[in-house]
């Protein structure tokens, strides 16, 4: 398995504050990195730098050798296309059926058959469990069946990686369980993810490795044992402390 991003210095300005202060790291592929940390650390932030959602102050990032930050090596659409994203909120088209949400891009951008992509969408759907709602409208859903939707939609455009910005923090919590299980399938499958997230249990059990961020900084990284049995950093310890008794 070869490296799929490497990510150097990466800087993140809004005005005069610094968002982002010198972030590096490499992503293997079929690793699972979980991302955690106090809120307004930069976690989202850095996610959306990597899909280009945001453009680093300064900094590099490269998708398989190519430069993602030079439109002549790796045009944005085509990047997109391999590092999918999925949201907090779920962004589903409400005038669409579920089936419509996960069949659009493959058919828009990809050129996909049409046939084809609605025989993929309902396998998709069929994974996440979902299959039976393939004709209902996304607002007659719960939040984490929509949420399996889109990642459905997600992985209907074949991504060799795939960004979770968060995706259980606007569910209730009984709602949180299914949309992990899904992930959890997704990281046994070989799937390349970095997913910010407040799970604790999750980042535990399915992360290859844990990165703890603050202040816009990388303090801590390593595998989950690692992180959560014996923190060396005093920001980390103290974080860890709070979000465990909760």
């Amino acid at each position: 398995m070869g490296t799929l991003l490497k990510i150097r210095n990466i800087m993140k300005n809004f005005g005069d504050l610094e968002v982002l202060k010198d972030i590096s790291m490499d992503v293997q592929e079929g690793e699972v990195i979980v991302i955690i940390g106090p809120s307004g650390s930069g976690k989202s932030t850095f996610l959306r730098c990597i899909n280009q959602l945001e453009t680093p102050t300064s900094g590099e990032i490269w998708y398989k050798d190519k430069n993602v930050m030079d439109p002549k090596q790796t045009p944005l659409r085509d990047f997109r296309e391999e590092v999918g994203m999925v949201f907090q909120r779920f962004n589903l088209f409400p005038m669409k059926t579920v089936l419509q949400n996960v069949m659009l891009a493959p058919v828009l951008t990809k050129k996909k058959d049409k046939v084809a992509a609605r025989a993929k969408a309902m396998e998709l759907l069929e994974k996440v469990g979902l299959a039976d709602k393939a004709n209902a409208k996304p607002s007659t859903l719960s939040g984490g069946q929509q949420q399996r939707v889109a990642i459905a939609r997600a992985l209907a455009m074949e991504p060799a990686a795939l960004l979770f910005d968060e995706p259980t923090s606007a569910l209730d919590p009984e709602l949180v369980g299914d949309v992990l299980n899904v992930m959890k399938d997704l990281a046994r499958e070989g799937m390349t993810m970095i997913v910010v997230t407040h799970e604790m249990g999750f980042a535990r059990d399915v992360a290859d490795r844990v990165i703890f961020m603050a202040d816009g900084y990388i303090v801590e990284e390593g595998k989950p044992e690692e992180i959560f049995s014996h923190p060396k950093n005093d920001r980390t310890k103290t974080f860890l402390s709070r979000v465990l008794e909760a």
